[in-house]
């Protein structure tokens, strides 16, 4: 991601990784170091973990939240979404990138990586 980032002269890609392990969303404690991660990319630009323009998340996103917010700041677009992880969110991600493709102007095209 780092590399693809660097590349981005245009910055036309938006990154994000999302570090699912660390705590529900909502929870105390990752609205807090959600909060310092924000302040930091808003100052720097930089985040915080990657030391890298690639925003970190640090909790468990709703994705069907994700993908609204996605597809209402990008209409009209095509959105390639890229997911490496366990096989049991694959689905849900892949559907959910089929209902807002067909529910909005934002077109979803899922990628499952494998590492």
């Amino acid at each position: 991601m780092d590399e693809v980032a660097e590349m981005d002269d245009r910055q036309v890609i938006e990154l994000h990784n999302y570090c699912t392990s660390v705590y529900e969303e909502g929870d105390a404690r990752s609205a807090l170091i959600a909060m310092l991660q924000s302040l930091h990319h808003a100052k720097s630009g930089m985040d915080v973990v990657s030391g890298t323009r690639v925003k970190s998340h640090f909790a468990k996103p709703v994705w069907r939240q994700v993908f609204k917010k996605i597809a209402l700041h990008h209409p009209d677009s095509r959105i390639g979404v890229f997911y490496c992880g366990a096989p049991a969110l694959t689905k849900e991600l892949k559907q959910l990138a089929l209902d807002f493709s067909r529910k909005t102007s934002t077109k979803f095209d899922f990628h499952k990586e494998n590492f």
